[in-house]
């Protein structure tokens, strides 16, 4: 019972872990970025809804929310922060000693300060705003470093050359591009560290052992052939060998080795398992070190790259695929879950395939993700001027919204192809 207990404590911890990391270091992309373009970045959350626990440092407030599907980087000026207040309402501001207001929000919340009607504000260019306080109308500065005071949440607003909208093209584009190839990025790094630990075939493909009485073994092949070509064909790398192989049972090919410097022909007719595929008894020689391991994840990067614009692809052209081949929130914990058991590698390796799904996926032109964002910008560099960011925003919402629903019906399909 107690091994049992630890097993499912594990599978949840494994699956927490996987998602923060995901989620993290795709936020940590844009929030960095932003940073360093000069834009003010009020927060940056792990997940949706109600936070479990948050803190302030500096002008950001981090949080850990309840839905950990997902997080978001809240960048000032994005929507423009005069959609924060209403005129005519009722409005607090506490100014420090050179008439500068550093808070503003309702009387409650914030003390010792001008309370009046607001009449107007200015937070894109002259960065003032106007209170009716009764005895006429008094028009402050807003200070570089305010916040807006609800409750308690303390939001950081943003003077005009901070905001994300006064930003240049090229400082958005990049800032929305930083998510998703930070995700790259991790991928790169996971897949060297796994590929660093357990080897990678040498390059030209070197043979180790050959399975006695196999196909190979019986053609002449030996330990410490390089394979340099097959049918004329130059084999470049172990993948490229094991697809020509398998791709060609009972077909007899005519392998060129290198065997002590030495060229020779062989004729090896792979023999057909069960699967369908060729076989033909042999195992690669492996090389360690970090260039290698690197290498290695960029190239397994770029093919798992190719192989999922590909399954995207069936998605769109094969009838169910969708219900039957994609797998949503259950599904993705499910598998998790059985990685973790099968050991730490294994789980690093389902981490990099599961962060360059995510990258990919945030460059689709789908609202609310990053490609569609990239697509706004595209339109605004093509018409020389920005799209109406509150209608940009109503997309966005839209789409989020949309997005929830479909993740709630795949949920749904999980559940059901799982119990």
């Amino acid at each position: 019972m107690g091994s049992i207990l630890a097993g499912g404590l594990q599978s949840v911890a494994s699956v927490v872990v996987v998602f923060l990391v995901l989620v993290t270091i795709h936020e940590f992309g844009h929030f960095i970025v932003a940073k360093k373009a000069g834009v003010l970045v009020p927060k940056f959350a792990i997940g949706f809804g109600p936070p479990i626990f948050r803190w302030g440092k500096g002008e950001t407030e981090y949080s850990l929310r309840i839905f950990p599907l997902g997080g978001f980087v809240q960048l000032a000026g994005d929507l423009p922060q005069d959609s924060f207040f209403r005129v005519g309402e009722a409005l607090t501001v506490r100014v420090d000693e050179h008439h500068e207001v550093t808070e503003l929000g309702d009387e409650g919340d914030v003390s010792d300060g001008v309370t009046g009607t607001l009449v107007s504000v200015d937070t894109e260019r002259s960065y003032t705003i106007a209170l009716d306080t009764g005895e006429g109308v008094r028009e402050f500065a807003i200070a570089r470093r305010a916040f807006l005071i609800n409750g308690k949440e303390r939001i950081a607003l943003a003077p005009p050359d901070r905001q994300m909208a006064r930003k240049s093209l090229l400082a958005r584009m990049l800032i929305t591009l930083a998510g998703p190839l930070m995700n790259v990025v991790l991928t790169i790094v996971l897949f060297a560290i796994v590929i660093g630990s357990i080897g990678i075939a040498a390059s030209p493909p070197q043979v180790a052992t050959v399975l006695p009485g196999s196909p190979a073994f019986a053609a002449g092949m030996r330990s410490g052939d390089v394979i340099e070509a097959i049918n004329g064909k130059a084999i470049n790398n172990w993948m490229q060998l094991v697809a020509v192989i398998e791709g060609h049972p009972l077909d007899r090919l005519a392998v060129t080795v290198d065997r002590k410097q030495l060229q020779q022909t062989l004729y090896v007719t792979p023999r057909k398992r069960k699967d369908g595929v060729g076989f033909v008894g042999i195992t690669p020689t492996v090389t360690h070190g970090a260039i290698p391991a690197i290498s290695g994840g960029f190239q397994q990067t770029v093919a798992y790259t190719q192989l999922i614009y590909n399954s995207f692809g069936q998605l769109f052209t094969h009838k169910n695929a969708f219900v039957k081949d994609s797998a949503g929130p259950v599904k993705i914990v499910a598998i998790i879950s059985q990685q973790a058991q099968l050991g730490l590698l294994n789980l690093m390796n389902l981490t990099a395939l599961l962060s360059l799904n995510l990258a990919i996926l945030n460059l689709l032109p789908i609202p609310p993700l990053d490609g569609s964002r990239m697509l706004f910008l595209t339109v605004e560099l093509i018409r020389g001027r920005r799209i109406d960011p509150r209608k940009e925003y109503l997309v966005h919402a839209i789409g989020f919204v949309l997005i929830i629903a479909l993740t709630v019906f795949r949920t749904y399909l999980d559940v059901t192809q799982l119990f």
